[in-house]
């Protein structure tokens, strides 16, 4: 097989590409009367001074429950002269590029960390808020710095655009039945994702009729985001998907979806819904998955399970996901600026975060008084292993760049999947993803 070579990784922070967007404040550098450079200070606005604060995020990051919990009523009672005004993008017409193209631009924004830079800079929304972050004196040593690289990369800039809210958390969970009935050992915290293939081996068997299966681990971007593997180099414009690192990747993530009768019918291709189900329902014995798993049973009383930390890669002992939060900016329109980071550093504040994480929002702070806090108000989940999913660092995100996450996502799962599917041998299908990606790069920088 001839692959060519992985090259490292670059710095994270990154190198402006100015490819035609008609944003101004897209270029490296770029900034507009309202959006200082960095090292200036501005003066905080009067304290007491009423305003209100437009607050843009999805119904799924902050439903409405928790958007009064962790920010209306903390903000309320700090900063009493701060109106919240809450908008939420999953409303039929109330998506950030119709509120844009309608002229009305929130004051805080959320994206994940995929989509957040090139969201911000095509719609002209970047805004810097390391000044702010030195005139109200906010530390960022109280995150792990995997998290803070992430967040830069995630913005597109060499500095910080926003700040993430809380993260989803991940780690590996187990029908204990299942095991049970198969008479296999549980799994451990500090396990390799090898030694989940072998557990997943014995449990994945047909029996009663029953077709039960021994693992979904997720979609190759898993693994990807785990070994932070390039998928691009952005300087020569080229696409890194036929190297061994990818080769590697889709070896060891195809030999846990290749195992004979586990990816079968409806689970031909990786779907985290029906595999969840599965799950639920008692037929899927393991699931790599993340808070929003763990919110969905508290309603399944049923389910006998438990968890232990996410598998780890032998290339990266120690590290889990990337940081999968809600990444909250300040847009470069906002005419309160200086409310709008008032706002986001109560939600930062060791008390909402502390809050968060006792009713399951995993913290975004490395402090691990904190951490020790995961879980303890969701009385439904006493005696389970909570704590596996605050052991493992971040992962660092892979540089988009110019790149649609969403455009290079599809490429590499529908390469994986054909590969898992037996369609398509892993050179052809690592080949043809490459061709596709370098397509790719050269219609974006086009424009």
């Amino acid at each position: 097989m001839n692959i060519r070579k992985g090259t490292n990784m670059r710095k994270p922070f990154l190198v402006c590409v100015a490819f035609g967007f008609a944003v101004s404040l897209a270029g490296c550098g770029a900034r507009s009367a309202d959006s200082p450079a960095v090292g200036e200070r501005t003066a905080p606005q009067a304290v007491n001074e009423p305003v209100t604060v437009k607050f843009a995020a999805s119904g799924g990051m902050f439903p409405q429950e928790d958007f009064i919990r962790y920010v209306a009523d903390p903000v309320k009672k700090k900063y009493p002269h701060i109106t919240l005004q809450r908008i939420n993008t999953s409303d039929k017409g109330m998506s950030l590029d119709e509120l844009v193209a309608a002229g009305e631009i929130p004051d805080i924004v959320a994206n994940y960390p995929g989509p957040a830079g090139g969201k911000l800079r095509d719609l002209g929304l970047v805004f810097n808020m390391e000044p702010l972050m030195k005139t109200y004196n906010f530390d960022l040593g109280r995150f792990a710095p995997e998290a803070v690289e992430t967040l830069k990369i995630a913005g597109g800039q060499d500095y910080l655009v926003g700040l993430p809210a809380y993260t989803n958390a991940f780690a590996l969970f187990y029908n204990k039945d299942i095991f049970d009935k198969f008479g296999v050992a549980y799994p451990k915290d500090g396990m390799f994702w090898e030694e989940i293939a072998d557990l997943a081996k014995k449990l994945t068997r047909v029996e009663g009729g029953v077709q039960y299966r021994g693992i979904f681990p997720d979609g190759i971007g898993r693994i990807q985001q785990q070994l932070s593997i390039p998928f691009a180099d952005f300087n020569k414009h080229q696409s890194l998907v036929y190297t061994d690192a990818w080769q590697q990747a889709f070896q060891l993530w195809g030999s846990l979806f290749m195992i004979p009768g586990l990816s079968e019918g409806d689970f031909k291709v990786p779907n985290a819904g029906r595999n969840q189900q599965a799950f639920i329902d008692g037929t899927l014995a393991m699931i790599a998955s993340h808070t929003n798993l763990l919110f969905s049973l508290r309603t399944t009383p049923q389910v006998n399970w438990d968890m232990v930390t996410y598998p780890q890669n032998k290339k990266a002992p120690g590290i889990g996901q990337r940081l999968d939060s809600p990444i909250l900016s300040i847009t470069a329109q906002s005419k309160a600026k200086d409310a709008a980071f008032q706002v986001i550093e109560t939600i930062l504040s060791d008390e909402v975060q502390t809050d968060m994480m006792r009713n399951g929002r995993m913290t975004v702070l490395k402090d691990e008084k904190i951490k020790m806090e995961f879980g303890k108000a969701l009385t439904e989940f006493q005696g389970k292993n909570l704590a596996a999913m605050t052991k493992l660092k971040f992962a660092v995100m892979t540089p988009f760049e110019y790149l649609p996450d969403g455009d290079v996502n599809r490429i590499l799962s529908n390469a994986f999947n054909a590969y898992i599917a037996n369609e398509k041998d892993l050179n052809t299908a690592l080949r043809e993803a490459d061709e596709e990606m370098n397509k790719l790069i050269q219609e974006k920088m086009k424009r």
